[in-house]
Parts: structure tokens; sequence; C-alpha cells
């Protein structure tokens, strides 16, 4: 059943958008799924004392089901020099990725 992934979130930090689906286009590709759960804008959220964003979303072509994940870190919303970009074609690692990044920056902005 394709739903939204659970994203444990710190508590200084607010989602902006959650419509980041377990859905794989890798395993279970259909072209109407693609259009329905894959988009530029997946998952944003901010640390907004810190200036800092973080930005999932899927890039590519959603009909032949080319593209991948990205995630962008956005300090002081310089989008067009972003502080790192990482990139994955799986679902289950950018998720991994994700929970990972917003562990790290939550344990860095909780020791400053």
């Amino acid at each position: 059943m394709i739903s939204i992934q659970k994203i444990k979130v710190p508590e200084d930090c607010n989602i902006i958008v959650n419509e980041f689906y377990n859905y794989d286009p890798k395993k279970a590709f259909t072209e109407a799924d693609n259009y329905r759960y894959l988009s530029e804008d997946l998952f944003q959220c901010a640390f907004p004392e810190e200036g800092l964003i973080i930005d999932l979303g899927w890039y590519g072509d959603l009909k032949t089901n080319t593209g991948e994940f990205k995630i962008d870190i956005i300090l002081k919303e310089n989008w067009e020099i972003p502080m790192h970009t990482i990139y994955s074609n799986s679902v289950r690692e950018i998720k991994e990725l994700l929970l990972k990044i917003l562990d790290y920056y939550s344990g860095i902005i909780e020791k400053e």
C-alpha cells in the first residue's frame, strides 16, 4: 500500500511540504503512479533560526521512468548554490539519507 513516508523531524525543524510517498518507481512503475507520487516537491523542511532548508525532489522523465531523487541543502535562501546536493535512484536510500541529514543538522544546532 502506498502511503506518506514516516519522517521524524526534529522539534526545531518546520515541515513545509510533505508529499514523499513510499512509492518505488524502480519496483512498481506505472506512468500514472509516477505522475501521482513523483515531483520536484516531495519534501521540504527548514531550520528557520539557522536559515537552513532541506529539499527533496524527484527529477527526470515520468513517462520513461528515467530519473533520480535529489536532496539539496540550502543555506540562507541561496538556491543557486546549494551547500550540498545528494542524488540516489533508490527511494529507500534517499529516505535513509534524508533521516541522517536531519539528525546531523539537528545535532549540530543543539550543540551550538
